[in-house]
């Protein structure tokens, strides 16, 4: 491993960082020297190590990132574009796909899921898909499996969908890199069709923040023009601690060690839902609005801010709070303890049911009237939320996370729009893009 390098080397330093690896903490933050090798041009044991890694995920190559899933999505979409292009993206994207469009100057559609009464995301619909590759020939499709909510959608025929246009599928799979250790899981998109995979290490795994993979599926991808994007939006100085625990974090999850392990947590996940069905999103919505299967280790909550507040105050911290519903996130380095007072912390607050639910929180059909990177180019002013129905949006607006947009760059702030971020900031959300209550127009 990576590790076992590190700790081989034993030269003086006359090189970066300046802390000179002369403290415990500092160790092993080394730069790239000749036995470290190069993120960017591999040579040596990083070549070794990430040919491991695909030969673990059954990939054709796997990179590790060290910028997250961030830098991995950004350097997809811009190497399998043209400017100018159409691109398919999944509505519930993260925001750093529509970053990619902005910078690459291309034209987005879109299909949107479906939601239920409390705005939870459903899956995307292979038809749905299909007809939008029909009506806009676009040459690359993004989506995002499994969401924020942990929900799957149907990978395998979106893939076949995409081939039969002759359409790249990037998946989004930041919030699933566990799926490909444990077969309770439901399948990675690695082994249903995708072309090219990005996952976050640290969000589900034992890995610092920031670790991640970029994984390619398929003989149709630019190795080559991948990897020359990676290297502009990755930092050209990767922590080798970060690189050290990607690695690390593969080779524990691969062993028996890593096997025995997720059965521990999957015994103690699988009571603790039972326990808290009456809280928490389950198996029963699987078959409704495309939803395709649901990763159980994500657990969404039926309550929004008043139950992650009730929560916070029994010494729990929760991932994300929506409207109604919040969202805890669960992983192998969880503990009895740690499920016993997160069901403990539920007792202090009683879960939103269908009756007590009004209005439709979901997601909007954008009114593309510009694309973002003309949209972009034009000057802008803040006006008043409440002034702004009709008119051309200049900057995203969304919560975070997850990111998604109720309205972005070159669309039409419709009075939709208006009710959900109303939505939102009535609920003491901190709403992106929506300061003080205002927002950027087009002049």
């Amino acid at each position: 491993m990576l590790i076992d390098r590190l700790k081989e080397i034993d030269s003086y330093p006359f090189h970066m960082p300046g802390h000179k690896r002369n403290t415990d903490l500092f160790r092993f933050d080394f730069t790239e020297i000749e036995a470290t090798d190069d993120l960017h041009h591999p040579q040596g044991i990083l070549k070794e190590r990430m040919e491991k890694a695909a030969e673990i995920y059954g990939t054709l190559s796997t990179k590790f990132l060290v910028n997250g899933s961030t830098c991995g999505i950004l350097a997809a979409v811009c190497a399998l574009t043209k400017e100018g292009d159409s691109i398919l993206i999944a509505r519930n994207c993260h925001k750093s796909v529509y970053n990619a469009v902005l910078l690459k100057g291309l034209k987005p559609y879109y299909v949107c899921p479906k939601t239920d009464e409390k705005g939870i995301c459903g899956g995307i619909s292979p038809k749905e898909v299909e007809k939008a590759l029909r009506e806009n020939g676009a040459k690359l499709f993004v989506m995002v499996s499994p969401t924020y909510e942990g929900v799957v959608s149907d990978v395998k025929a979106i893939s076949g969908v995409c081939k039969k246009f002759g359409c790249i599928l990037v998946v989004d799979e930041a919030h699933g890199a566990h799926f490909s250790f444990y077969d309770k899981f439901p399948a990675s998109a690695v082994k249903l069709g995708a072309d090219v995979v990005i996952q976050s290490l640290h969000k589900t795994l034992p890995a610092l923040t920031q670790t991640g993979l970029l994984h390619i599926c398929s003989d149709r991808i630019n190795q080559n023009e991948v990897f020359k994007y990676l290297s502009i939006f990755e930092s050209s100085s990767p922590s080798y601690l970060l690189l050290s625990s990607a690695d690390s974090c593969i080779d524990f999850m691969h062993s028996q060690k890593g096997q025995r392990l997720f059965d521990y947590y999957w015994a103690m996940l699988t009571d603790f839902r039972k326990k808290a069905k009456r809280y928490i999103l389950d198996s029963d919505v699987i078959g409704k609005n495309h939803i395709f299967d649901l990763d159980p280790s994500r657990l969404v909550i039926f309550g929004g801010k008043e139950a992650a507040e009730a929560i916070r105050e029994q010494n729990v911290e929760l991932e994300m709070e929506n409207v109604l519903y919040s969202v805890a996130i669960s992983s192998v380095g969880d503990t009895q303890e740690g499920f016993d007072r997160l069901l403990k912390a539920f007792k202090a607050f009683e879960p939103l049911t269908e009756k007590s639910i009004k209005g439709d929180l979901g997601i909007i059909k954008p009114k593309i009237i510009l694309s973002p990177k003309e949209a972009e180019s034009r000057d802008s002013k803040r006006i008043p939320l409440k002034a702004s129905v009709g008119r051309i949006c200049n900057e995203a607006v969304y919560i975070y996370p997850p990111g998604v947009p109720a309205v972005n760059v070159g669309e039409e702030i419709t009075a939709e729009v208006l009710e959900l971020i109303n939505a939102y900031t009535k609920r003491g959300l901190r709403v992106i893009g929506a300061e003080n209550n205002t927002i950027s127009i087009i002049k």
